[in-house]
């Protein structure tokens, strides 16, 4: 049972450093393992190195239950097992072998150059292809050498390196629990609906959380700990993240489009009583108007309205009492008036009645009730010249 794992690197002298120091074995694969690194250099300056990448670190793991790191014979069938995959996964690849047994388990280190040696392209995708492809080369590799086959867990939604494993066997917690803990005391909240919100509940918790293309990155705050969600499970991966706030807000969406429903049919429709009389298309909007400035509506013009018509509104009624007060010392001015104008009149008026009261035959035709109304707008001027004769 072999378990496998590669990233890119912007050095290969680097990887080659480490790797050769811990060599338990080492083989080499389209180059000579004791020149490794001044030959991976040749074929950069020969092709041509445009970009970073310089090589590729893997790496293969056995299970102890097959082999014993400590047995000479189990380390060369494992490196042996090892060439195999990486010579079928990557033929026209540098690739130098460097094989470890400072752990539990026999593992092999691979540094693959990323120069194709056929065709002088570089490796071009990403590290997810990449380790699929080296995974399904192992399994291949491992049935034709008769040897257990790793079946992943469907389950598992975290990664453990050997140091995690190790420090949660002596109960010990790590950088990377407490940032799982953090995201998945968020992702309890069911307010967390976006990727602002869910970054401010986690800063509460010591942790900074960013996007980097198609990752998230988690940091302790404090500290220099981080990690990619990608290496802490897939629980807290970019897409199960995003997927889940995107669900979340079309669930709230959802949730709130039926009562907004309910509450468009169930209020009935209103209409403002107060309103209507000032629409201007309204048949009784111009006459109720017009009576109220004018005052000439009766009481019994009022009582004989139907039921169904609305009220004068306050506005109006208001406006009628303005105009009630301005009105009123015009007519008490107009009213002495009209009394110094009968006074200068009074002897003309006093043979008029002598007269009326001769004559009973007239008496009844000129009531006072039915004598006429003086006209008030115009005022007899004659006075100012004496009395009339």
């Amino acid at each position: 049972m072999a378990t496998t794992h590669i990233k890119r690197s912007t050095s290969a002298s680097r990887l080659v450093n480490y790797a050769e120091k811990r060599a338990v074995k080492k083989d080499g694969l389209n180059l000579d393992i004791q020149y490794a690194k001044s030959e991976l250099k040749q074929v950069r300056d020969v092709y041509g190195n445009p970009g970073k990448t310089q090589a590729y670190a893997s790496r293969i793991a056995f299970s102890p239950v097959e082999f014993n790191p400590k047995d000479p014979h189990a380390q060369q069938t494992v490196l042996a097992v090892a060439k195999e995959v990486y010579a079928q996964a990557y033929p026209d690849q540098q690739v130098a072998l460097y094989e470890h047994a400072d752990t539990d388990s026999l593992h092999v280190h691979a540094v693959i150059g990323a120069i194709n040696l056929e065709t002088g392209q570089k490796m071009h995708g990403n590290w997810h292809q990449y380790r699929d492809h080296l995974v399904q080369i192992t399994d291949q590799v491992c049935r034709e050498q008769g040897l257990m086959v790793t079946k992943p867990d469907p389950n598992r939604h975290e990664k453990r390196t050997m140091a995690e494993i190790k420090l949660r066997a002596k109960h010990q917690p790590t950088w990377k629990d407490q940032i799982r803990q953090a995201v998945d005391h968020t992702m309890q909240n069911p307010l967390i609906r976006d990727f602002q919100s869910f970054q401010a509940d986690l800063k509460q918790q010591a942790v900074k959380v960013w996007q980097r293309g198609k990752n998230l990155t988690y940091q302790l705050l404090g500290t220099n700990y981080k990690s990619r969600g990608a290496k802490l499970g897939l629980d807290y991966e970019k897409e199960t993240i995003f997927n889940e706030l995107a669900s979340r807000q079309t669930q709230s969406k959802t949730n709130q489009q039926p009562k907004r429903a309910i509450n468009a049919t169930n209020e009935p429709a209103q209409s403002d009583p107060d309103r209507t009389p000032q629409l201007p298309g309204h048949s009784d909007s111009t006459a109720s108007h017009g009576q109220n400035v004018a005052g000439s509506a009766t009481a019994t013009n009022r009582a004989d309205r139907s039921t169904g018509q609305p009220p004068v509104s306050d506005d109006f009624k208001q406006l009628r009492r303005q105009q009630q007060q301005l009105t009123g010392p015009i007519k008490i001015d107009l009213t002495k008036r009209l009394r110094g104008l009968s006074k200068a009149d009074q002897p003309d008026q006093s043979r008029k009645s002598d007269r009326t009261q001769t004559d009973p035959s007239r008496a009844g035709q000129n009531h006072p009730d039915h004598q006429p109304a003086q006209q008030p707008s115009e005022p007899n001027h004659s006075s100012n010249d004496g009395p009339n004769r």
